[in-house]
């Protein structure tokens, strides 16, 4: 299929006559000046005109002496009789684009408030580093050991029956008394037409070819499946048993009484022991009358005595680095 080809319009500088034709008028037909390819520019939407028995040989090009443009096939300029050897081809015509907002008139600069700048960001800059300085600062406080407690808990679970819903696909096979319903699941995109546009492409030589570029549209569409409610047997905690202790008490586990004994552990109601916690915590205090507790690991809390005196690292914030009494001998 031939490619048609359409009329680049221009106006003339020298008289000021508008919408000449690219290909057509290679001079101005009011005063006889020559087309000047830098004030070449499409027609408006709709409004194209064809250059008919038009042929494409190639980008014109300017003529270094007088830049009036020539075709490609011209071995001389038909203004002023120049040579082509070492000319460039013309500058191509962009497409429309949509025009940018106009950039603000930049304004007066306010010597005032840049200094008022100058000073706020050398206060953050103060501001910053004295932040720093109270979370990364220490220094070392005597302090005293005032109280030891220690915290155990066991969690017991039951084994019972519990309501659940899933995606019926995803079914457990456990599940009893299951009932379905209809739910939506996610989203498509399906095809819902297609959005066209026409390019332009300036060739360079007074005329501009158009052509028809289109994307597929979609739209968003639901997708149902099928959900599943169902009960299922699970173990679940049921309570949680504690024991707490001081310096006085050895730390011990507590001791439930598990319920339905008899199940020999399975069944519903059957109840067993689940996960276990512990926590050991000293409250240190110095001189001053200030007070931190810290949460340590069993060893160095057993390790630790009631009334002893210690040596704590305290940050600038105030709060005690737990970790420094690892090393307390």
């Amino acid at each position: 299929m031939t490619e048609q080809y359409f009329e680049m319009l221009w106006d003339c500088a020298q008289c000021g006559a508008h919408d000449l034709l690219g290909t057509t008028h290679r001079h101005c037909p009011t005063c006889g000046a020559a087309q000047d390819p830098t004030r070449r520019r499409f027609p408006q939407p709709g409004q194209e005109i064809e250059a008919k028995g038009h042929r494409f040989v190639g980008a014109d090009w300017a003529c270094g002496y007088c830049e009036s443009p020539n075709s490609a096939a011209a071995a001389f300029c038909g203004n002023c009789g120049a040579p082509k050897d070492g000319t460039k081809e013309v500058k191509l015509v962009q497409p429309d684009v949509p025009v940018s907002p106009a950039a603000p008139t930049p304004t007066p600069t306010n010597r005032a408030g840049f200094r008022w700048i100058k000073l706020l960001f050398a206060l953050m800059l103060m501001g910053g580093a004295l932040l720093a300085y109270l979370f990364f600062s220490q220094h070392e406080q005597r302090v005293q050991l005032v109280e030891k407690t220690w915290s155990r808990q066991i969690d017991v679970e039951r084994y019972a029956s519990v309501s659940g819903s899933d995606w019926c696909d995803a079914l457990p096979a456990e599940a009893y008394q299951v009932t379905r319903t209809r739910e939506q699941r996610s989203t498509r995109q399906v095809e819902a037409g297609q959005d066209c546009v026409d390019v332009r492409s300036d060739v360079g030589d007074g005329s501009f070819t158009k052509r028809r570029e289109c994307s597929t549209r979609y739209r968003s569409e639901p997708v149902y499946d099928n959900k599943c409610s169902y009960r299922i047997n699970r173990w679940q905690v049921a309570r949680t048993e504690r024991l707490d202790g001081g310096a006085a008490l050895a730390p011990a586990w507590p001791r439930p009484v598990l319920g339905n004994s008899l199940l020999g552990g399975s069944g519903l109601g059957a109840e067993r022991l689940g996960t276990r916690r512990e926590n050991y915590r000293i409250k240190l205090l110095s001189a001053q009358g200030k007070n931190w507790t810290c949460d340590l690991n069993p060893d160095i809390w057993t390790r630790l005595s009631q009334g002893q005196s210690l040596a704590l690292k305290v940050r600038g914030t105030g709060g005690a680095d737990c970790a420094s009494l690892i090393t307390q001998p």
